[in-house]
């Protein structure tokens, strides 16, 4: 054990364990695997978890994207990625709880990322400490020209992913229709938004997929499902990528 603590919203733990792939440090919020890194020198900001991979897969298709919006930090691995592998490109991260950016600056070389790109110093990362539904509606209500927004900046983004997790719970606010409609305002028209989503993709107990999915048909364009490991059972509970992209608006 490296760290545990708890907090009002968990119990966190830090643990290191040997595996065949190197020292793998892993954050679990009350029981759940929330972020994991290498230890071993050298790949300090390789992504460890498989929905990671598909996440970062959509940021080399879009070249990076100019502008990403990342709800839910936890230990940072899509910004450490992101910041060292694209030379262009601007992230924002919206994180609820303040004590998860400092675990991830103590334990997950979150600080090796800032000594080394300097993501600060350039503007290409921007940390925001707050719940990620109110951060969008706040967002879109500059967007729109709102009033009570004027100290809004309206910002449109290529790309936003929902990562938003405590433990093993998903933010249900960030796939209400009212938050959807909101990612949609604050995205380009060819804009993105992918989320990840702990289901099984048929049978019982995917029903917050399908109501997801059902709610993003209403305001984009192109909505899509899979899984992030194609050759499980589509009953397990397991990780599938929630996509939407061509907002309406």
């Amino acid at each position: 054990m490296i760290f545990e603590e708890e907090y009002g919203f968990g119990k966190v733990t830090v643990t290191d364990e040997m595996t065949t792939e190197g020292t793998i440090r892993t954050l679990c919020v009350n029981g759940a695997r929330e972020s994991a890194c290498y230890v071993d020198e050298g790949r300090h900001f390789d992504l460890r978890f498989d929905y990671n991979h598909e996440f970062a897969r959509l940021l080399h298709e879009t070249d990076g994207g100019r502008r990403v919006l990342l709800i839910g930090g936890a230990g940072f691995s899509l910004p450490k990625y992101f910041i060292s592998s694209f030379s262009s490109g601007t992230m924002d991260v919206v994180e609820l709880h303040r004590q998860m950016y400092d675990i991830a600056m103590k334990y997950f070389f979150l600080d090796e990322l800032y000594v080394s790109f300097h993501p600060d110093r350039t503007g290409r990362l921007r940390v925001i400490f707050e719940d990620g539904s109110s951060y969008i509606d706040r967002q879109s209500r500059a967007v729109r020209g709102l009033a009570g927004a004027a100290q809004a900046v309206g910002r449109e983004y290529d790309i936003v992913f929902d990562d938003a997790f405590t433990g093993r719970a998903h933010d249900g606010k960030m796939l209400s229709e009212h938050t959807v409609r909101c990612i949609c305002d604050i995205l380009k028209p060819d804009g993105r938004y992918a989320a990840n989503i702990i289901s099984p993709v048929d049978g019982y107990g995917s029903m917050q997929l399908v109501l997801a999915r059902s709610t993003l048909k209403n305001h984009f364009k192109h909505v899509k499902i899979w899984q992030v490991d194609p050759g499980r059972d589509p009953k397990e509970r397991q990780n599938c990528i929630l996509y939407a992209r061509n907002p309406r608006n």
